[in-house]
């Protein structure tokens, strides 16, 4: 899955069902939005959330769960 797929910052549920599909992702505009999203929402199926961010890193949950705690501290 490239950038230009799914635009800005792409919240992709990954599960041992299902291939994950560039088509399936959700987009963002910021990295906020997709982190407060992934922790705020309950996928189905105990999908696993990942975050492909602008730079085309990817923030596997563990990594989403700090930057979040970090947001809410800092709030």
């Amino acid at each position: 899955m490239t950038n230009d797929a799914c635009g800005q910052v792409c919240l992709q549920y990954w599960s041992a069902i299902r291939e994950a599909r560039p088509e399936n992702a959700i987009e963002f505009q910021t990295l906020d939005d997709a982190i407060a999203f992934a922790m705020t929402q309950s996928p189905g199926n105990r999908e696993i959330a990942w975050i492909r961010d602008a730079e085309g890193n990817i923030l596997l949950p563990p990594r989403i769960a700090m930057l979040w705690e970090i947001r809410r501290r800092a709030a």
